[in-house]
């Protein structure tokens, strides 16, 4: 990727996600846009079953989470 590594824009991408999603869920609290916090699937998705100490891990996609790991692309791609 030139200069940064593989690893690095993964966890910079997952950290974005992450964000976006506190940040929707925030801007449901003070300002009442639901839109923003509202699951993209009507399940959650598991990543994860029964896996060493990790009962179950589960990710539930959120529109402001994925505005958030747009950014955090845009972000790694303007800084390549």
């Amino acid at each position: 990727m030139g200069r940064f590594s593989f690893s690095f824009a993964i966890l910079a991408l997952i950290l974005g996600l992450l964000m976006g999603s506190v940040l929707g869920s925030l801007l449901q609290q003070v300002f009442g846009l639901e839109f923003l916090n509202k699951p993209l699937f009507a399940d959650n998705i598991v990543l994860a079953k029964d896996f060493y100490a990790i009962q179950r891990l589960e990710i539930r996609l959120t529109g402001a989470g994925l505005l958030g790991l747009a950014a955090a692309g845009w972000f790694l791609y303007k800084k390549l």
